[in-house]
């Protein structure tokens, strides 16, 4: 059985093994009193556990340990990540929609499937997504990266920000590299997307471009570093190789030819 316990932006893991993995039935026996149950099938048990819960659990077996979403996720195959990100999300939604925004009752989850709604005025509420673009810029065979304030060392990305009421995907591309680098792009091309846990329930959608003009112009308030680098003198990588900012940057470096 497939056993996600999550704590915010944390999971718990078995870390009796060189390498964390998910907690097996037995290591949660006896301590399923001290959790909150969010999914049970033949297949899965999702649950969370809140910070008075979480020193018993772990005082009770002490190679229960909470990591970091961000830290562990890459570790796990993809199918799993997934899961784990979903369940991280619906925990997220459950958490921020207790009440109605309607008429501020209390909310319940539907009979048929995992939303809510309030059974006071029947209005239905189902989880925020926000839709963030990223963007590999090429110039010639060099590609553009970044690294945020706060990133750890050695830890750079891609151009990213959410997208504003009202802008299409497209314009939001063009006007985040304007303000975060200064630069003007063109050939704008659609990658592919992936939904993200990061700050919470983002759906990142990835796109390619050309550089066309400028002088790269950090925006001091979010970008500590940015530059154009070949795939034999990258500065870093993404916090986690599961990313999809890992995925684009690892497929500029295994095609040797510009793409």
């Amino acid at each position: 059985m497939l056993t996600i316990i999550l704590h915010q932006q944390k999971i718990l893991l078995d870390i009796s093994d060189t390498i964390p993995n998910l907690p097996t039935a037995e290591c949660l026996f006896g301590i399923k009193d001290k959790l909150t149950l969010i999914h049970e099938s033949t297949t899965e048990f999702v649950a969370t556990v809140d910070e008075d819960q979480l020193s018993i659990i772990t005082t009770n077996n002490s190679n229960l340990n909470l990591v970091g979403l961000r830290k562990i996720l890459g570790h796990f195959d993809l199918d799993i990540a997934k899961k784990i990100v979903y369940y991280q999300q619906l925990v997220h939604y459950y958490a921020t929609h207790k009440f109605c925004s309607a008429c501020g009752d209390l909310t319940i989850k539907q009979e048929v499937n995992k939303f809510l709604y309030c059974p006071n005025c029947n209005h239905e509420i189902y989880p925020h997504i926000a839709p963030c673009i990223i963007v590999r810029i090429h110039r010639d065979d060099e590609i553009l990266m970044a690294r945020g304030i706060g990133f750890a060392p050695d830890i750079w990305g891609l151009i990213a920000g959410f997208v504003e009421i009202g802008e299409s995907l497209e314009a939001a591309v063009h006007r985040e590299v304007l303000e975060e680098v200064g630069i003007k792009i063109k050939n704008l091309k659609y990658w592919g997307s992936q939904p993200w846990p990061f700050p919470n329930s983002s759906l990142m959608l990835g796109f390619t471009a050309d550089y066309v003009s400028g002088t790269i112009t950090p925006q001091v308030t979010e970008i500590e570093a940015a530059g154009f680098f070949s795939r034999d003198n990258l500065p870093g990588m993404p916090s986690t190789s599961s990313s999809i900012a890992s995925q684009m940057i690892t497929e500029y470096v295994k095609n040797k030819q510009p793409l």
